[in-house]
């Protein structure tokens, strides 16, 4: 079944708040661990972010018109336009782990090699609290868009 109007903007406003909230839980983990010493193996947390893994080519300005020209009129540009509006829903995401880490001087420290120096997480707190910042920005974003297709859904049914 093909999901359009309302009920699309629904259905792609709920992947927006999925996608922000993951990467807030991602952005949380590496702030948690950002001072985390090694494990008893010698393994450091690796910092940890949200990457998209797009099928699809990135969509030019012409192609975002004629999408336009077909949504408003079945009728217009019927060449093709039904593959490319499938092939940009088609996005998925995925966690990747960052392989860098930090040598920190603290000689005293128990963990520490032979000449003084702690591997620990190279997590840039003031970074992710950017990002923190901006994915809830994005989430916030996501829920007005879905308030506003709420509020036309539920003015739809009233006619």
């Amino acid at each position: 079944m093909k999901v359009t109007g309302v009920l699309a903007a629904i259905k792609s406003t709920m992947s927006g708040l999925n996608i922000q909230m993951r990467r807030m839980e991602l952005i949380s983990n590496n702030i948690a661990n950002a001072d985390k010493t090694p494990d008893k193996n010698g393994g450091v947390y690796k910092r940890q972010v949200l990457i998209s893994g797009s099928k699809s080519k990135t969509v030019q300005f012409s192609e975002q018109l004629e999408l336009k020209l077909n949504r408003s009129n079945k009728r217009h540009m019927q060449s093709g336009i039904q593959s490319k509006l499938k092939s940009r829903s088609q996005q998925t995401f995925e966690v990747v782990e960052q392989s860098s880490e930090k040598m920190v001087f603290e000689p005293n420290h128990p963990m520490a090699d032979e000449n003084g120096y702690l591997r620990k997480p190279d997590v840039n707190i003031v970074e992710e609290m950017v990002d923190l910042v901006f994915a809830t920005r994005l989430y916030e974003a996501n829920v007005t868009v879905l308030s506003a297709a709420k509020n036309m859904a539920k003015k739809s049914l009233e006619i």
